[in-house]
């Protein structure tokens, strides 16, 4: 497909998603969600997953009484767990998957889809469990710079009270020689 052929389809999507309806027919008709239906598919065949994703998910939310629904709920759920890892969206693959199995399916198929999701929710505590590993990690970083900072501080502390204690010995050295000086020539 052209570059050009690309730019008129995003552009399609953009008035499709922002309200500006193509179809006079109004949103009960069958026309608009085969036409969502084939431009997610378009946009699919280019790589673009995010795009495609929300077409489906449009069928799917517009259009719960057409015949699309089924396939719109389970190629927004694939378009979703499919798309590369920066632009994948773990939790809304899992409510498609969800919304997919409540659907009248196959057993095999039921079978399969059951397990995506149970791996998805296994996912998704996954990326929580690593988000509060994260936090505690910083919350021990911060910590860490205050002791440390602390331990540095008390260092530069210690050494100073070991200069003076060093200071008071010399100190009293010479006050004992003084004293013993003192002491002589009295006796003397």
């Amino acid at each position: 497909m052209r570059m050009s052929q690309c730019f008129w389809i995003l552009v399609a999507a953009g008035l499709l998603s922002s309200g500006c309806g193509l179809f006079p027919e109004g949103r009960g008709s069958d026309s608009e969600p085969a036409y969502r239906m084939q431009l997610a598919d378009s946009l699919e065949r280019e790589g673009l997953f995010q795009g495609a994703a929300r077409q489906y998910t449009t069928v799917a939310e517009q259009f719960p009484e057409s015949s699309y629904y089924p396939s719109a709920v389970r190629r927004a759920a694939l378009m979703y767990s499919i798309s590369p890892y920066s632009a994948r969206n773990d939790s809304a693959a899992y409510r498609w998957y969800i919304a997919y199995l409540s659907l009248p399916l196959k057993k095999p198929e039921r079978e399969n889809v059951r397990v995506t999701v149970e791996f998805l929710h296994r996912i998704l505590l996954l990326h929580a469990q690593i988000a509060q590993i994260y936090t505690a990690a910083d919350s021990l970083t911060v910590l860490t710079k205050r002791h440390s900072a602390s331990l540095n501080a008390d260092s530069r502390r210690m050494q100073e009270l070991e200069l003076q204690l060093q200071l008071a010995r010399d100190e009293l050295r010479k006050i004992k020689e003084i004293d013993l000086r003192l002491s002589k020539s009295r006796v003397r």
